[in-house]
């Protein structure tokens, strides 16, 4: 017969092993946040390929896909994620990073 205390050691031993595997993830599901939570920099290579500016107003905006280039703006792209603060949004096109509502980069497209 096997003794009580056996069950708890092997319990135990799982607990263990498997808290272990836990952490690194844990600490690389706390980078991502920190990471999506970082305002884009327009001089970021990727923003500035886009032509990406905070203020939309500043760039030149063609009317694209029935939607006048003055009415593009990042909150309405569809490439927007839910989150952010109203003001900053995060992007896919940027990795999760910060945009500004009112930017504008030439990946704009329209939420279905």
């Amino acid at each position: 017969m096997k003794k009580p205390t056996d069950i708890g050691r092997r319990h135990a031993t799982r607990l263990l092993v498997a808290s272990t595997a836990v952490l690194p993830l844990a600490a690389l599901v706390r980078h991502g946040v920190a990471f999506a939570q970082d305002r884009l920099d327009p001089e970021d290579p990727t923003a500035k390929a886009l032509k990406y500016t905070h203020d939309a107003s500043q760039a030149e905006r063609a009317d694209k896909l029935g939607v006048a280039g003055s009415e593009q703006f990042c909150e309405n792209c569809q490439f927007i994620q839910a989150g952010g603060d109203g003001e900053w949004l995060p992007c896919m096109i940027f990795g999760g990073r910060l945009v500004a509502a009112k930017g504008w980069c030439a990946s704009w497209a329209p939420k279905a």
